[in-house]
């Protein structure tokens, strides 16, 4: 793709696909996949020759360089904290399925399988919703899973907290009580010990301090994942006042309910690292593209596009691929860039070889990437879904970049 505004994946350097390599190496415990982050954004945490014993991640979802630039009066004090900081790449696509998975696999989405919010299964004749592991037409949470879907098999990547287990870490994830037992975190959740329900931000940041006060001795990794900034993020847009009040209270509980309540025995040997899955684009009304106002690119389509409204893969009738990228130069272009689905994988987009099994299936004929602020979306998509102002999965820096902040607790 020739957008020279748009940041690629930084899979083997700098991009949250390195932080599972990175936390197994603070705590010293042996590892297969991605390598680790650049020793300047982690090894600080180390002290000199200090042990590591517990890591805690919180992931903000949708919490993007932008997002923290735009407050910076709120976040400073987490940056005058850390010992390491800097600003890394989400994947591709930039979207939280794909991010996620990645994060509990340390592989990149092409080398995990799970490319994307939707996504084809000829084997079920379907468009699957991966939040939901449902058809797309139809809300039927965990169908996939009744058609056949194996969640200990379907990512073809070790899982993280298997992965610790085998090195004597204890994984525990936090998560909204919603999600915590979803089939989707089933399927993160390989070798994690539990899954901790939580109902708020103040719940969440009192059971990592529980965990960490009420185990000291033993070894651990907890990931804590928060989604009510992203959530207000598609309301309103990343830089509304409600985003920003959201964002400051995270932050604010993080420092009165974990920071400043740990006792010396809670801080020992554990280090926090704070980021994001990716941040999001203002996307308004007037940058929605509806394929059904292009009625000659949609004869050329095979079926509904899968991906999601910033990126999506298109399946081409039979000898159309190169009508379809034809008619999108000649008619989108100033919305979209577009490649071949085959270029895409080989450009290494979604990730390095060895790609999963499934991946070129997954992606299409056609991978159309939108350009700032526009969207790609059919009218019978669910009007709160046509309406959000904010999104991600594409290439743009407002959605590509995350901070990334490495703290020690007992320092």
């Amino acid at each position: 793709m020739d957008d020279h505004t748009f940041v690629y994946p930084a899979y083997q350097s700098q991009s949250i696909a390195n932080i599972p390599a990175t936390v197994a190496a603070l705590l010293g415990s042996p590892y297969r996949g991605l390598p680790a982050l650049p020793d300047e954004l982690w090894r600080p945490v180390l002290a000199g020759d200090s042990s590591v014993r517990r890591v805690v991640v919180l992931l903000v979802d949708g919490m993007g360089a932008n997002l923290m630039k735009h407050n910076d009066e709120d976040v400073a004090w987490l940056g005058e904290q850390a010992l390491a900081q800097g600003e890394l790449t989400s994947v591709f696509p930039s979207t939280t399925v794909a991010a996620l998975s990645t994060l509990w696999t340390g592989v990149a989405p092409a080398q995990h399988g799970l490319v994307g919010l939707q996504m084809f299964f000829p084997e079920y004749a379907v468009m699957g919703q991966m939040l939901n592991l449902s058809p797309v037409f139809q809300r039927s949470p965990d169908a996939l899973v009744s058609a056949g879907l194996e969640l200990e098999t379907f990512l073809e990547a070790p899982g993280f907290g298997d992965q610790l287990a085998a090195g004597g870490v204890t994984t525990y994830a936090l998560k909204h009580y919603s999600i915590a037992n979803s089939a989707l975190s089933r399927m993160h959740g390989r070798g994690t010990v539990k899954d901790v329900p939580t109902v708020a931000a103040s719940d969440t940041f009192w059971r990592i301090r529980h965990l960490l006060e009420s185990k000291p001795e033993e070894p651990m990794y907890i990931f804590a994942y928060w989604s009510a900034v992203d959530t207000l993020e598609h309301v309103h847009g990343y830089d509304h006042a409600a985003v920003r009040a959201e964002l400051r209270s995270v932050l604010s509980l993080l420092q009165s309910e974990l920071l400043e309540k740990l006792s010396a025995e809670g801080r020992r040997d554990t280090a926090l690292l704070v980021t994001a899955d990716h941040g999001q684009v203002r996307t308004p009304a007037e940058q929605r593209i509806f394929l059904e106002d292009h009625p000659d690119l949609q004869r050329m389509l095979l079926m509904a596009t899968a991906g999601e409204p910033r990126t999506a893969y298109l399946y081409a009738r039979q000898g159309y691929q190169q009508e379809v990228i034809e008619y999108i130069q000649s008619e989108l272009s100033h919305a979209a860039q577009v490649m071949p689905a085959q270029e895409a994988l080989a450009q290494g987009l979604l990730g390095p070889l060895p790609h999963a099994s499934d991946t070129a299936l997954r992606v299409g004929d056609v991978v159309m990437t939108m350009r700032e602020g526009y969207s790609f979306l059919t009218r019978d998509t669910p009007k709160f879904l046509i309406e959000m102002n904010g999104r991600h999965g594409g290439l743009t820096d407002a959605e590509m970049r995350v901070p990334w902040f490495a703290l020690r607790l007992d320092a």
